[in-house]
């Protein structure tokens, strides 16, 4: 009866602050209405048009000496500043494409973000080897982890973990602070479409990053803090909803299969990289860690040469998605496909090759929107607790993937 009541007085306080969203325009957010606050390249592209000085802010490099200095925590002069340059998805000498790289005094310094992605073979030392110029990589991540050692392979390892050749950096602490600079800024102040862009914005990474948000959350601590039994009532339901959440991800994951079992090309289920592996063990520890432990499942399509298979494969990363990926002697070792190579094996294929994946796209019909998020909870999510709504996500699931593998020729 005290899980009852004290679920009530929460349920109360998420009804108030839904009802002063809607009348105050709380829900509205560009990003999100536009389904990129997830989007990497989206992303990029936003931090690399406030920091170029010849952004349309026209802030000059107002922008830009607030994310040296408070991102990449380095000092330059006024007269450095007004000659430095902001690439996005600069293109080195094999091919690889940098995130953002910016040019300022005697550095060349590149920056690549990896909010979701995988890291890809040798791609920080890659970085690091054609383009750093008396400057670190800097690797920024939702919360400043290290590459990979598959991205750092070559470069030097340095004791407590990370490289001597990376500067770890992240959205939780460097970006959100630069952000706040840039929103306290006089002339951004009086600027409106920047400034409430930039506060969208912040939104975004604060989402991202899982970090409370102001007098709704704080009036939940309250009511859970203000006494023994609700604070014992509270770890309860915490117990108990993380079983609830592992439990609606493996009912997802086995009612996608159970669909797709009387496809004739899904016949080849693969052991390696499914949920099923080690008793769930992907589903069962997805939650104990801000990224994705990748629960998911794949399908032999055929065999491209002796070493590289083509896989079908749907899984959970936030949200769930589907598409296409190659391994190479059974196991996920990057890119094994060029753009021509790809558009002879798919029709319209768009540009989606990342890591092992040549395509991909969210569950269902493609649409980041109608997608649950298993990790922030959505609205998407949220509706999969309603067994009607439950079977009509899994029909959509069900017909996107069969489009999907209507793209093979």
């Amino acid at each position: 009866m005290k899980i009852e009541l004290l679920l009530s007085d929460i349920a109360h306080i998420s009804e108030k602050y839904e009802l002063i969203n809607k009348n105050t325009g709380g829900y509205f957010n560009i990003f999100d209405i536009l389904n990129i606050s997830r989007d990497e390249v989206c992303i990029c592209k936003f931090i690399y048009e406030l920091i170029s000085p010849n952004g349309s802010h026209y802030q000059g490099y107002t922008y830009l000496k607030l994310f040296v200095e408070n991102v990449l925590h380095m000092k330059f002069s006024d007269y450095e500043y007004k000659k430095a340059v902001v690439h996005k998805e600069y293109v080195i000498s094999n091919g690889r494409k940098i995130d953002l790289a910016i040019e300022i005094g005697d550095k060349y310094i590149p920056i690549e973000v990896k909010i979701y992605a995988k890291d890809q073979y040798k791609q920080c030392f890659d970085y690091y080897k054609f383009y750093s110029k008396n400057s670190n990589v800097f690797y920024l991540t939702l919360d400043g982890k290290a590459p990979s050692v598959e991205s750092a392979k070559g470069l030097t390892r340095v004791r407590g973990g990370g490289y001597e050749e990376v500067s770890q950096i992240s959205f939780e602490k460097e970006i959100l602070d630069w952000l706040n600079q840039c929103i306290s800024q006089a002339e951004t102040i009086k600027i409106a479409p920047i400034r409430e862009t930039i506060l969208q914005f912040i939104g975004v990474v604060r989402s991202m990053t899982n970090q409370l948000i102001e007098e709704k959350e704080q009036e939940i601590v309250n009511i859970i803090s203000s006494s023994k039994e609700n604070i014992k009532t509270a770890i309860e339901i915490e117990k108990s909803l993380k079983i609830c959440n592992i439990n609606m991800i493996k009912k997802v994951l086995e009612s996608i299969e159970s669909r797709l079992d009387n496809v004739s090309n899904l016949e080849n289920k693969l052991e390696r990289y499914s949920y099923k592996s080690n008793n769930y063990n992907l589903v069962n520890t997805y939650y104990n860690k801000k990224s994705s432990t990748y629960p998911g499942l794949s399908y032999f399509i055929k065999k491209l040469d002796d070493e590289v298979d083509l896989l079908l494969r749907f899984e959970i990363d936030h949200r769930l998605y589907v598409g296409f990926c190659t391994s190479k002697n059974g196991k996920s070792e990057g890119q094994q496909l060029d753009k021509d190579q790809v558009d002879k094996l798919l029709f319209d294929c768009g540009n989606n090759i990342r890591g092992w994946w040549i395509y991909w796209e969210y569950l269902p019909e493609g649409n980041g929107a109608l997608s649950p998020n298993f990790k922030d909870f959505n609205e998407a999510y949220l509706d999969l607790f309603d067994e009607n709504k439950f079977e009509k996500f899994i029909d959509l699931c069900e017909e996107s993937i069969l489009k999907i593998l209507q793209k093979l020729k």
